[in-house]
């Protein structure tokens, strides 16, 4: 495979002898599948300036919606079919494509900022649940046949099979762009016209102060070996792991960091947080033995110390209830709690710990916890729709579940909704976050919708052969007749009349 030499980076070079340079322009398409990319034409773009700068990039910039980013990663042919093969024998022995093997690929990064950075030795692997992750490409007697779209990260850190402690391990072990070890690219589905419903829900998160993942966008271009595959338009998603934490958490005094655990529904239960689970789905995953943890440590995950979580699950579930937001409140930062609580009631979420134990973090350290949603692309009036009508109706003091599971067993959000100093903490970030000039406004979609339509609709357009999203319409959606506008508005409407009902405001 061809090695992109990182530009200006003279260390690497030093060590990685024999990479050849890439050319900066895109090489001509190749027919050899019957998904031709034939008569592909890359348009000179607007938003690439000629003049470029090579030094890394800053993660302001990846992560500013305003400036046109673009992605093109370059695999060896061997590696793609590897990637595909891998996958599928991951699902003949697991029936499932979560297969996570680390592929080697090279990437070209341009963006708006006249940006250029060319980066070799990167890992790839795809990413996504049961039903999400699907196959980057279909294969059969080892031609390609066609490609569709799937999750996928970037590992910045993958040491391939460097042998340990040489120079080139502990120089990749230690790379960072963007800031970042590794960057998440999240598929955007093909029937959400509204583009922008996933990362306008992680925007009002972090407009409200809770931590959770920066989003934004890019255009991504496959490159097998000159075969040039238009990928589609993906928002790009922050992971969180041990650079997470130390950048929003800092570090102890003795230069430790905090546990974070990521919670989801997995084949051992729901992650409700109740002191029963399953002894198995507390740990440290293992996708080659084919299972995922319900309560799976992301950080310091060499040690198999344990007690923070199981420390605060034993206090969220043992506490009285006359006493419950009192005690709780010494181990779970719980303003931030009900912020989030009020967003997710807000954007109607039925996948979230609320409605269905499922898409949350949980970050430890010194005994508090402080809860970090994710993971919204079913939300504000599109995807699933347990409730019928997206949940416009739901009782903003209630615990409704999605999937059958008891609410009372959501021990936390159940015992914090019955406790009037909560609930009054709660409905008042409703009011705030429902005002004219609130976090949750229309107006504020809009000009995030336009930023990406103005940004990248001219470029997917212009080639018929791009994949997934190629049709914009904030009035839209594919699958329901509830537009954005509409979703958010009746919301508000139903959430202030639910709150002057209750006496909590007077509109």
């Amino acid at each position: 495979m061809k090695k992109i030499a990182v530009l200006l980076i003279l260390f690497i070079t030093t060590y990685l002898i024999g990479c050849d340079f890439l050319s900066n322009t895109d090489p001509e398409p190749t027919n050899s599948t019957t998904n031709s990319t034939e008569g592909v034409t890359l348009e000179t773009n607007p938003y690439i300036n000629s003049d470029p700068n090579t030094d890394d990039v800053e993660f302001d910039i990846l992560f500013d919606d305003s400036i046109y980013k673009k992605f093109t990663i370059y695999f060896s042919e061997d590696n793609f079919i590897k990637l595909i093969d891998d996958m599928e024998n991951y699902n003949d022995q697991w029936g499932n494509y979560r297969d996570n093997t680390i592929q080697e690929v090279d990437i070209l990064y341009e963006d708006g900022e006249g940006n250029i950075m060319e980066l070799n030795e990167v890992g790839f692997r795809t990413k996504g649940n049961i039903f999400s992750r699907v196959l980057p490409a279909i294969v059969e007697e080892g031609e390609i046949q066609y490609f569709q779209q799937t999750s996928f990260q970037l590992e910045f850190n993958e040491t391939f099979n460097y042998v340990e402690n040489s120079t080139e391990y502990k120089f990749l072990k230690s790379r960072e762009y963007f800031d970042l070890e590794q960057l998440n690219f999240k598929h955007i589905r093909s029937g959400d016209f509204a583009v922008v419903t996933e990362s306008i829900a992680y925007d009002m998160f972090r407009d409200a102060g809770v931590i959770t993942a920066n989003t934004s966008y890019a255009i991504i271009y496959f490159d097998i070996e000159g075969l040039v595959v238009p990928y589609g338009i993906f928002m790009l998603q922050e992971p969180m792991d041990d650079v997470f934490a130390e950048r929003y958490f800092g570090k102890n005094d003795d230069s430790s960091i905090g546990d974070i655990y990521k919670c989801t529904w997995q084949d051992k239960g729901p992650a409700t947080l109740e002191d029963n689970y399953n002894n198995s789905a507390l740990g440290v995953s293992d996708y080659n033995e084919g299972y995922r943890r319900t309560y799976a440590k992301k950080t310091n995950k060499i040690n198999d110390d344990f007690t923070s979580f199981t420390d605060f699950i034993d206090v969220a579930n043992t506490s009285l209830l006359g006493d419950y937001y009192n005690t709780i409140s010494n181990y779970l930062m719980v303003d931030n709690f009900a912020k989030a609580s009020a967003l997710h009631f807000l954007i109607g979420s039925p996948d979230d710990y609320r409605s269905n134990a499922n898409n949350y973090y949980m970050f430890f350290n010194e005994g508090e916890a402080y809860y970090i949603p994710f993971d919204f692309d079913n939300a504000l009036g599109y995807g699933w729709n347990p409730y019928e009508d997206f949940g416009l109706d739901l009782s903003i003091d209630t615990v409704n579940t999605s999937n059958g599971i008891d609410p009372s067993s959501l021990v936390i959000i159940y015992n914090l909704l019955e406790t009037e100093t909560f609930r009054d903490m709660y409905n008042g970030y409703l009011d705030i976050y429902t005002q004219s000039n609130g976090i949750f406004n229309y107006q504020k979609a809009v000009t995030e919708y336009n930023l990406v339509y103005n940004l990248y609709y001219f470029e997917i357009t212009s080639n018929k052969d791009f994949l997934g999203l190629t049709y914009f319409d904030i009035e839209s959606r594919w699958d329901t007749n509830l537009s954005l506008e509409y979703y958010m508005e009746s919301k508000i409407t139903e959430v202030r009349v639910q709150l002057s009902n209750a006496g909590i405001i007077w509109d």
